[in-house]
């Protein structure tokens, strides 16, 4: 069996209005709710973008996909911006294959 990574996020102020959400270790069904609480905290607070960084990653399924979603979701509704700023070769090409990109802005 697989040794999971526990997922940490770590909030960090770039800018006036725009806060950075880095993620490290495995977004999965036993860790999505975290994300999701961190993001509601964070977008409760009059943020007006929310930057996601996803290159510290080592696993996602689909409870994480969802999560991003939600959190996606939660943004849209505070009148926040949320785009994904840096993932892996790997998350954009699952990005691309469950149609994500259309709803994600990601990096070049």
């Amino acid at each position: 069996m697989l040794e999971k990574t526990p997922l940490r996020t770590e909030v960090r102020s770039c800018e006036p209005g725009t806060v950075l959400l880095v993620l490290t270790g495995d977004l999965d069904y036993d860790t999505a709710a975290e994300l999701v609480a961190a993001a509601q905290e964070v977008l409760g607070g009059g943020v007006s973008r929310l930057d996601v960084d996803l290159s510290g990653l080592n696993f996602i399924d689909s409870s994480g996909l969802a999560a991003l979603i939600n959190v996606y979701n939660v943004a849209r509704e505070r009148e926040a911006g949320l785009r994904i700023v840096a993932l892996t070769s790997y998350l954009r090409h699952l990005f691309q294959v469950t149609a994500l990109d259309h709803i994600f802005q990601l990096p070049a």
